[in-house]
C-alpha cells in the first residue's frame, strides 16, 4: 500500500495537471495555419476572386452566390463525392463568362 506522503505528492501534481492542458487546449486553438490554395472549406466550394479573371459587366458577388447555391443544390448533402461542388461551381462561373487563371 503506497505511504501517504506519495498520496500527497501524487495528489499536489494532479492540483495542477487539470489547469495546465486546458492552457495548453487553449493556446493550440488560437493557432491558424494558412497558406494561399489549401484553405478548409466546410462547405465544399471554394470560389476566390483572385483566380478568375471577371467578365466586363459581371458582379463578383452576385455570380459567386449563385455559382455556389447551384452547385448545393445540385449535390444532394447525404451524397459526397470530393470535389463535386468545386467542378459544378467552376462550371457555372465558366457559363457566365468567367476565365480560370
Amino acid at each position: 500500500m503506497p505511504s501517504s506522503r506519495f498520496l500527497t505528492a501524487t495528489g499536489q501534481r494532479m492540483k495542477w495537471c487539470g489547469p495546465l492542458i486546458l492552457a495548453a487546449m487553449a493556446v493550440g486553438c488560437g493557432v491558424t495555419v494558412k497558406d494561399k490554395g489549401s484553405d478548409v472549406n466546410v462547405s465544399g466550394v471554394m470560389l476566390i476572386y483572385t483566380d478568375w479573371v471577371p467578365p466586363g459587366d459581371s458582379n463578383w458577388d452576385k455570380d459567386s452566390y449563385e455559382c455556389d447555391h447551384e452547385a448545393r443544390e445540385a449535390v444532394p448533402g447525404l451524397i459526397r463525392i470530393p470535389g463535386r461542388r468545386q467542378v459544378l461551381a467552376e462550371r457555372c462561373l465558366m457559363t457566365r463568362g468567367y476565365v480560370r487563371r
